[in-house]
């Protein structure tokens, strides 16, 4: 209990007291010995030492000498073999599970193993680009990034390197054992010296989004007043998840360095109802999300640009679209997206571009003069006003996603909740938010939608929208995706040869979407990895901070919107276009054009969208492809 030293002292005591005796009753029976002295010696040779056996004469002398050396086996050599094999074990599985601190300078902290983990480290050793520029600016050398699970070892190791495949580095990332709530604990991950330290929310079952937050707020206390203690040269940027933001002031004030607050399940909730008003929207925010493919968004400080208006500088990204300019607020920032057209780049402005590399976000030496465009009114939303959606599946994402659909002041929706869980405690739980129900009406339903008779009696062909949701009743992964895959093929089962309604499928799993490569028989299906979406956007704020504000107003049920528009609301006929073309189109009706939606393409994973093409690059258009715009 006490260690291997306590250990070896009993051995030890064990072995003289057993010399000692054996002595004495050796002199006492065999005559030979001039003093106690020398037949304690010789009774602890052979207790130690069984190449002794045999060198005595008389058969009471033989006799203890065999005795004290096969006690020697047993005292000397096994204990002393257990001993060392219990401290080689116990010192190996201290090191296995990350006991030991760290002593690094401007890495990356990551604190707590969440579903959101594995992806975040993902986006980090997969944005080699945004890295350098990230690890340049603080004066580091090369990326080391530090996490913090409560217990760390080879099985967490082995899931992370399985996870990131050729990725994984293990001279970059450090695993160590601890919880987020101990300031002795969290000192093994050097938070003080780190460059940013990501803190997403615990993964959450339905009713209990208050204890992650609890952990959250525990944590960044801890952090700060440790900081506040021994302020470091530069405090780390902290980039907080939080599941309620309505506290993010009383949150800004326990933290002394940077801090970015990023509301997880407000960012999944905003996607989905967008993607339930305009299907095939969430394509268009993972391509933003994803350094896999496609164009990002990329915010430069371009010093040059001081004083030029957003209408000169529309047009001078040849390779990029420039989305709006971020502006510093206090020790925030504020993102202006598709502003007026007289907006002029203050000093410290920064510019906001879709482009697909750091590069291409970079305007050419000269601004040239702003074009000169017939301003038109702009299109008007083609939205359906009127919805029926079926939501199969109960978490905590559902009550905000209730007062999301509420938000819409001039759409209505009709929303059935299917879930196993008692109807009775949903209603208790949604009643808290005092919704309006003249736009949202809705109603319980309590049967298990995985039994192909009671999802038949639901009529889903006859919905508008299905949306798809894991069971805060299973842990997250496997088991949750399970259930959920069930439920889409007896949905797809049911409304086969018909139109059938757009589908919305929330998974956890990032390897479950394979699945799916060659099984989505059209464009009504859209896929979500929740965990993933908001890992990248914690990796992504805590690379380049301004990015919050880009994502909040993009993401945000007010201000400017991405919409699908039809080519002909903005003058535009079936036949070859250049991408300028249709740029100068949305401009003169007050929008940003980023890219296309093609239909009729089937299996495609990314949904038709193509974002940022060439500006020259001739387009074949036909009458059913839409306009990608940002509008208000």
């Amino acid at each position: 209990m006490r260690g291997a030293l306590a250990r070896f002292a009993l051995l030890l005591a064990l072995v003289l007291l057993v010399a000692f005796g054996a002595g004495l009753l050796v002199r006492t029976i065999a005559p030979g010995f001039d003093s106690v002295g020398g037949a304690v010696w010789w009774a602890f040779l052979r207790l130690t030492d069984p190449g002794y056996l045999g060198d005595d004469d008389g058969l009471a002398r033989a006799t203890v000498s065999t005795a004290i050396t096969v006690l020697g086996y047993i005292l000397f050599m096994g204990a002393l073999i257990a001993i060392l094999v219990q401290w080689l074990h116990g010192t190996m599985e201290r090191l296995e599970l990350g006991l030991t601190p760290v002593a690094m300078d401007a890495h990356i902290v990551l604190l707590g193993w969440t579903s959101r983990t594995p992806a975040m480290l993902e986006e980090i050793m997969a944005s080699e680009g945004r890295i350098e520029r990230f690890l340049r600016e603080r004066g580091a050398r090369r990326l080391r990034v530090a996490v913090l699970a409560e217990r760390a070892g080879p099985t967490l190791m082995a899931e992370l390197r399985q996870h990131l495949r050729e990725r994984w580095n293990a001279r970059q990332i450090v695993l160590r054992s601890g919880s987020c709530l101990r300031l002795e604990e969290l000192e093994r991950v050097d938070f003080a010296h780190a460059a940013a330290v990501l803190l997403p929310a615990a993964d959450t079952a339905a009713g209990n989004a208050l204890d992650a937050d609890a952990r959250s707020v525990k944590t960044l206390m801890t952090i700060g007043a440790a900081l506040a203690e021994e302020p470091p040269d530069e405090p780390p940027l902290m980039v907080m998840e939080v599941q309620d933001t309505r506290h993010a002031a009383a949150l800004r004030a326990l933290y002394p360095g940077p801090l970015e607050i990023v509301a997880g399940d407000d960012v999944l909730v905003q996607l989905m109802v967008q993607s339930v008003r305009q299907p095939g929207l969430s394509h268009v925010y993972q391509e933003f999300l994803s350094d896999a493919r496609g164009s990002q968004i990329y915010v430069r400080e371009q010093p040059q640009l001081v004083g030029a208006s957003f209408e000169q500088l529309a047009y001078s990204f040849p390779e990029g679209v420039l989305l709006g300019i971020v502006r510093p607020d206090g020790n925030r920032f504020c993102a202006l997206l598709n502003p007026a057209g007289d907006l002029r780049l203050q000093q410290g402005d920064r510019v906001a571009v879709l482009a697909s590399s750091y590069s291409d976000a970079l305007p050419p030496a000269g601004v040239g003069p702003a074009p000169n465009l017939t301003e038109r009114p702009p299109p008007s939303p083609r939205r359906q006003q009127q919805r029926r959606v079926l939501v199969l599946g109960w978490n905590q994402l559902v009550p905000a996603l209730l007062e999301e659909f509420a938000s819409y002041p001039d759409e209505h929706f009709d929303i059935d909740i299917v879930s196993e869980v008692a109807a009775s405690k949903r209603t208790k739980r949604i009643a808290v938010e005092d919704l309006d129900e003249k736009r949202v009406r809705i109603r319980q339903l309590e049967l298990d939608y995985t039994v192909a008779a009671y999802l038949e009696d639901l009529e889903p062909a006859a919905y508008d929208n299905v949306l798809l949701l894991r069971s805060g009743r299973l842990k997250a992964g496997a088991e949750s995706d399970a259930r959920t895959i069930l439920a889409y093929l007896l949905l797809r089962e049911l409304t086969a040869g018909a139109d059938g309604p757009h589908v919305l499928m929330e998974l956890t799993d990032p390897d479950n979407t394979r699945l799916f490569e060659t099984r989505l028989e059209n464009e009504h299906t859209e896929i979500i990895v929740t965990p993933r979406i908001v890992s990248h956007m914690l990796a992504r704020v805590a690379m380049r901070r301004e990015l919050r504000a880009v994502f909040d107003e993009l993401f945000s049920s007010g201000g400017h919107d991405i919409a699908f528009r039809p080519i002909m609301d903005y003058g535009l006929t079936a036949g070859r276009h250049a991408f300028s073309d249709l740029q100068k189109a949305a401009d003169a009706r007050g929008g940003i054009a980023i890219g296309l939606r093609r239909h009729g393409r089937r299996g495609d994973m990314d949904g038709g969208v193509e974002l940022n093409p060439g500006r020259d690059e001739r387009l074949d258009l036909e009458e059913r492809d839409e306009l990608i715009v940002i509008a208000m």
